[in-house]
């Protein structure tokens, strides 16, 4: 597993700067609009964002997930796979806007028609700007990546402050966000798509088709699961309510998601290619390392939010919204780390077989179960109530998946390394639990550098995925000369020759 194992961590690598660095700054508008807008329009924004994704998934999810899937497929007919993808993109966006024009016909509020147009705007502007995206990630490109990911994370936090300051309020940074990916599609598709000429290949389609809308249904029902609740909380405990809920849960999809969407991204591409060239065999030994890592990833940031949500809320987010939401923070964390095994690991089981139509039933049953136990908790225990039956849900999404999966692909999970990630995690807890009261941007900057240090250290004495050996022999070529380092050495390099003496040893 070593070399697998050292191949995804660069190439995760990679992406941890082409993901990470738009992240950091898009992570900067949770602190910052919580600031300067109300609670009320914190939540008017998270609402339409939330509309505008729901659709985005519903309608052109299934277009970029075929893309990633078959790119490796169609590498000799690239061309007019991508010709199929951006007809049926822009005709869909044509369709959806002139569905908006006829609702704007009737009788309605010009605050109203307003909100129906910028939502258009900005999901046609997201739609071309994912499918640009997805691109360069299945292309293996993740340096375009990150460009596109720049750009739209400068220009919503930068631009979306500047709208707001000057009046636009939460309209503000829906508009920047749209700008930002507008000018990100012009740039990719003088680079990445000049050659496509408006047309649509019938058998590529209905295989697109066969592949990609059952995981667009899949995707848009997650979406539910995810943001059913702040429509549930707004109807149930008003505008202010939901912007509290939504900046709990804004802050750890910027941070557990993005850190476990990291190694997915860097991870899948990878797993398709050795399916498509090897089989079986060799997809299920990529997806074992992407397991350990997302483990390794996810399990010590759930932790960490569980024992400092306060001294977090205090640093990241605006005084109207800290109190109650580092209450609901710990449960959204376990729902986050949840939802992201699930749609990064268990999920390929479908992808691999072509079976994604029973993704479609499985999140359906866990999107009734969500919406059920909301409006079941709302009203009884407000946003808390709210995030236990986000957790719920997200358990009985995952135990489904893990059954009906594996009857078609089954996806190891590596039981020794999880027990080594969670060896770790406890270290860590009891480094961190006697100091969870310090509160203040140096407190929680130690707690966080020391909690990591501690974590990385146990993981390297439990020589997660075999990388000790490895990483301790990059540190000897930094090491000063002397009889330590040459005592050091000898051992691991005889350990070396032992092991391929034994292996060219006859046996019996």
């Amino acid at each position: 597993m070593q070399r697998p194992a050292k191949h995804v961590l660069s190439h995760a690598g990679i992406y941890l700067i082409a993901r990470g660095l738009p992240g950091m700054i898009a992570f900067l508008a949770i602190p910052l609009f919580t600031r300067i807008l109300s609670r009320a329009d914190y939540g008017r924004y998270a609402l339409a964002l939330a509309g505008v994704n729901l659709l985005n998934a519903l309608v052109f999810q299934w277009l970029r997930l075929s893309l990633v899937r078959f790119l490796p497929a169609f590498k000799d007919n690239t061309r007019q796979l991508q010709a199929t993808l951006a007809t049926v993109a822009c005709g869909s966006i044509a369709a959806l806007g002139v569905l908006a024009l006829a609702i704007c016909l009737f009788p309605v509020g010009a605050e109203i028609r307003s909100m129906i147009g910028l939502c258009w705007v900005l999901l046609a502007a997201q739609a071309l700007f994912d499918l640009c995206n997805e691109y360069s990630r299945a292309a293996l490109q993740p340096w375009r990546y990150m460009a596109l990911q720049v750009s739209r994370s400068f220009s919503a936090v930068l631009l979306g402050a500047v709208l707001v300051l000057l009046g636009m309020k939460w309209q503000g940074p829906l508009l920047a966000l749209a700008i930002g990916m507008g000018l990100a599609v012009v740039w990719a598709w003088r680079h990445d798509w000049p050659h496509v000429r408006f047309s649509i290949d019938r058998t590529i389609l209905a295989r697109l088709c066969h592949y990609g809308i059952p995981l667009s249904l899949t995707v848009a029902l997650a979406i539910v699961i995810g943001s059913s609740d702040r429509f549930l909380i707004a109807y149930f405990r008003g505008e202010e309510s939901a912007g509290i809920y939504s900046a709990a849960v804004d802050f750890t999809s910027q941070t557990l998601s993005l850190l476990m969407m990291v190694i997915q991204l860097a991870m899948f591409p990878i797993a398709i290619r050795a399916f498509e060239r090897d089989g079986k065999e060799a997809a299920q030994d990529q997806m074992r390392t992407n397991a350990s890592l997302l483990m390794a990833i996810g399990a010590p940031c759930v932790v960490g939010i569980a024992l400092l949500p306060s001294g977090i809320a205090n640093c990241f987010l605006g005084k109207d919204f800290r109190g109650a939401a580092a209450g609901i923070m710990p449960l959204i964390a376990v729902g986050t780390f949840l939802a992201g095994l699930k749609a990064y690991h268990f999920d390929a089981a479908f992808q691999f077989a072509h079976r994604t139509i029973h993704q479609v039933w499985i999140v359906l049953a866990a999107a009734i179960v969500n919406v059920a136990l909301n409006v079941i908790a709302i009203p009884r225990f407000g946003i808390n109530g709210s995030a236990v039956a986000s957790v719920l849900a997200y358990v009985v999404s995952i135990v489904m998946t893990v059954y009906v999966g594996r009857r078609y692909f089954e996806l190891p999970f590596p039981l020794e390394s999880c027990f080594k990630v969670l060896a770790a995690c406890l270290a860590m807890a009891l480094l961190l639990y006697p100091f969870r009261g310090y509160q203040g941007t140096l407190a929680l900057a130690v707690q966080i550098g020391a909690g990591a240090a501690v974590y990385g250290a146990a993981l390297l004495i439990c020589d997660f995925l075999a990388l000790r050996k490895p990483l301790l022999k990059k540190f000897l070529q930094w090491w000063p000369r002397g009889s330590t380092k040459r005592s050091v050495r000898e051992s691991l390099y005889r350990d070396d020759a032992l092991a391929a003496t034994l292996q060219q040893e006859p046996v019996g």
